[in-house]
């Protein structure tokens, strides 16, 4: 698991509800924020997640609270896993399908109870943010987003369990951390 230095933590992950329909029917949790940094720089979050047979879809995002722009839209990176179908989607910039799970993680869910991380990193580069996302060991490219202003980010994950499952967020999901670091030179 890759570690870097926590930024604006919560001492425990707090409930939070998003008006999008995106988060609406997930059990959500915000694990705190960071600031995209105004010059070259990385910055990122990231949770493990619990599988079980309960446990039928998870949400992961870094997000700018739609409150602090002009725009409509909340700008940002997000993902919803379809841990028994594999399918990752893009559920922020309106992207669609993004990738597939090698090995849907509703497979596993009964064989083993590890944890698998899932990670947003982003690189800011000039007026570009460069996301990457992982899920587990693989990795797949999500859609950039320009941005020549401010932005905060507040770092999101929840879960949804099959019907009547009572599977919750805080059972779910664990060691999370929100950085950010400046760019080597």
């Amino acid at each position: 698991m890759d570690h870097h230095p926590p930024h604006s933590m919560p001492s425990k992950p707090l409930p939070v509800s998003l008006p999008d329909s995106e988060f609406a029917a997930f059990d959500m949790l915000n694990f705190g924020s960071v600031a995209a940094p105004s010059g070259p720089a990385r910055f990122g979050f990231q949770v493990d997640v619990t599988p079980s047979a309960l446990l039928s879809q998870v949400v992961f995002a870094l997000v700018r609270d739609a409150s602090d722009s002009d725009s409509p839209h909340r700008a940002g990176f997000g993902v919803r896993v379809d841990l028994e179908r594999g399918e990752i989607w893009d559920i922020v910039n309106g992207s669609g399908l993004i990738g597939w799970l090698e090995e849907p993680l509703g497979a596993q869910a009964g064989e083993r109870r590890q944890p698998i991380l899932f990670s947003l990193e982003i690189e800011r580069i000039g007026s570009a943010l460069l996301p990457k996302l992982q899920v587990g060991g693989e990795e797949w490219l999500y859609p950039a987003v320009r941005s020549t202003e401010h932005m905060d980010f507040l770092a999101v994950g929840g879960c949804k369990g099959s019907a009547l499952s009572g599977v919750s967020a805080e059972s779910a999901l664990a060691n999370a951390s929100v950085w950010s670091e400046a760019a080597s030179r």
